[in-house]
């Protein structure tokens, strides 16, 4: 397999990309490289000058099938020897930090057709954070651990964007309280019933749907819309200085969840033309997939583990919306009430005093 360092040209160092400038900037030498250079750049150096050592990745061939495969590689920077699991297609460098993109896990089948760039910086991810942490100022220690906090890694997920229509009816009574009255003891009412009958289509781009099973559904659709404007035709090179993900999750296995999407957002517009709940409705409504691209996602991670338990934090990387997962510590939460308990006791006893 195939692992390859994006270095700068004038001093060797690594070349991340850099959210904030929207370019690739040296750590070392501080040059700074546009798109169009770094593209004319890895298209005119071969596999064997972009640091490519085939000898120097090793992997298993006899794998627990009830255990995950790890496969190592050596830096090109340092030597060390990393380990990933089958389905990273970027990684770090824990001794020099250097990025090692593994290539042949981002070709054929599982090479991405657009990327996202990451356009916010880890500064405003962590400043993301301790905003939302310091709003649950009950939560457990660990979550403001710096130590902790600077695990915050930005990672590029895999997305399938699915396009399609949807099409169908819902049909049911909807009933309409006209008036109330009273005879005697009785309490009256009338209510009209109309029939609602509500047929339509609706078309849909480039709706979003994870590919990995390391990444919770609900967590990465917490952290939409992404602003599809913005994909660039995929280049390994928007990966250095990121962690990545190839899908393990097929186009195929994903497409219930995009036709379920589709669906209700046909559904939701139908309804949205009928003032009131319908009773007794029933509905026919099927979602035609017609295209289906691979692509790469720009997401801040932190995973945090209390007493065993995950707990994740995600911001957009692109837009900076976030999302975050903190408890409440029992512990901090028992010692806040005995406090407001004893403030409120010592209130209390003073104005017995004062008034006595």
């Amino acid at each position: 397999m195939d692992t390859t360092v994006l270095k700068c040209p004038g001093c060797g160092s690594s070349l991340p990309y850099n959210a904030e400038k929207g370019l690739w900037v040296c750590e070392t030498c501080g040059a700074e490289f546009s798109e169009e250079e770094i593209l004319k750049m890895t298209e005119a150096k071969s596999d064997a000058d972009i640091d490519i050592n085939k000898s120097d990745y090793k992997e298993d061939t006899t794998p627990d099938p009830d255990q995950p495969q790890l496969n190592l590689y050596r830096c090109q920077n340092c030597g060390a020897e990393m380990v990933t699991d089958e389905n990273t297609a970027s990684t770090f460098c824990v001794y020099c930090g250097s990025t090692g993109i593994l290539k042949s896990r981002l070709e054929g089948k599982f090479r991405p057709k657009y990327v996202i760039p990451f356009s916010t910086t880890k500064q405003q991810a962590i400043a993301a954070y301790n905003g939302l942490r310091k709003k649950r100022f009950l939560a457990p220690k660990e979550f403001g651990q710096r130590e902790n906090i600077e695990k915050i890694t930005g990672v590029y997920i895999p997305f399938w964007l699915y396009n399609g229509q949807s099409e169908g009816y819902i049909d049911g009574e909807r009933h309409e309280l006209a008036k109330t009255w009273r005879e005697g003891d009785y309490k009256c009412s009338q209510t009209n019933v109309y029939h609602e009958y509500r047929e339509g289509m609706e078309s849909f781009e480039r709706v979003p749907a994870d590919g990995s099973e390391k990444f919770d559904d609900n967590l990465m659709d917490s952290i939409e819309p992404f602003k599809f404007e913005a994909l660039v035709p995929f280049n390994y090179s928007y990966l250095s200085g990121f962690l990545a993900e190839k899908y393990d999750v097929s186009a195929e296995d994903n497409e219930d969840r995009a036709n379920l999407r589709m669906n209700n957002s046909l559904k939701q517009s139908l309804t949205s033309t009928i003032n009131g709940m319908l009773v007794s409705s029933k509905e026919d409504i099927n979602c035609k997939i017609e295209n289906v691209d691979y692509v790469l996602l720009p997401v801040w991670m932190l995973n945090t583990f209390v007493k065993g338990k995950p707990y994740s934090f995600a911001m957009n990387g692109q837009t900076g919306k976030i999302v975050g997962d903190i408890p409440i510590s029992k512990g901090k939460s028992v010692l806040f009430f005995l406090i407001l308990f004893a403030l409120g006791f010592g209130i209390a006893a003073l104005f017995a005093i004062l008034f006595d």
